[in-house]
């Protein structure tokens, strides 16, 4: 868990054995504005599998680059990812809104690989997002599946967001699939929150809450969910 008050650069490698399962969370809950480097590097033997969960939710530059190759037969690599782009803060000078960068690669090397990317977020008033997801199938990765998904929900005029989705492929036996929602919610949507008596507002809030739930869902400590949660009470 990241609560940094200053610059801060991680690395991480992760290398599984056969059969092995290794799940790593990161949260990154910074009130200030850090920049934060993040870079995590792994590889995969058979039937093997690296899950990676990631919060973005604090304040500052966000710089996220993950590279995981999938060497092992049946081995699987899956990324889920949650982020709140937040506001400029009020009343200081020069302030500008979070600059969240993402970068994944998942190199498929063995047959019958498998990869998950979905990426689900929020960005606010002058929030700025980059996310960049390629999924590579290499010459000898026959029978492999590769998903790449994200939901950017904008929650301001200004913010700037930039999907750059890559599906490369040097096999022909392999499926790659991509997805994404990107956008306010509609009107449809908003009608009935309003039926309800909730405003457009707390409707963008609820729905922002949920893209980041979803995630959360996949983190098993107690005390991490708690965080995550207080997190989300004070910026929602």
């Amino acid at each position: 868990m990241m609560k940094a008050h200053q610059n801060i650069a991680i690395n991480l490698t992760l290398n599984t054995e056969d059969d092995a399962t290794i799940k790593l969370v990161e949260v990154q809950l910074a009130d200030s504005d850090a920049v934060i480097v993040n870079t995590i590097k792994g590889t995969c033997s058979d039937q093997s599998s690296i899950e990676v969960v990631h919060f973005f939710m604090g304040r500052g530059q966000i710089f996220s680059d993950s590279r995981i190759d999938l060497v092992g037969k049946k081995s699987r690599a899956a990324f889920d990812v949650g982020y709140i782009g937040n506001s400029p803060v009020a009343g200081k000078a020069g302030a500008k809104g979070d600059n969240i960068d993402i970068n994944i690669l998942i190199n498929h090397i063995g047959k019958k690989t498998e990869s998950d990317i979905n990426v689900n977020g929020a960005l606010k008033d002058g929030a700025t997002k980059t996310f960049r997801g390629t999924i590579d199938f290499k010459t000898g990765s026959s029978d492999s599946v590769g998903n790449e998904q994200e939901t950017v929900i904008l929650l301001g005029e200004d913010v700037i967001n930039k999907t750059i989705p890559i599906i490369l492929c040097a096999e022909e036996n392999v499926v790659g699939n991509h997805g994404g929602s990107i956008g306010e919610l509609d009107d449809d949507l908003l009608f009935y929150f309003e039926s309800r008596g909730i405003g457009r507002e707390e409707a963008e809030n609820i729905m922002a809450r949920a893209s980041i739930e979803r995630v959360l869902r996949l983190v098993d400590n107690e005390s991490v969910r708690e965080e995550i949660t207080n997190k989300l009470e004070e910026i929602l």
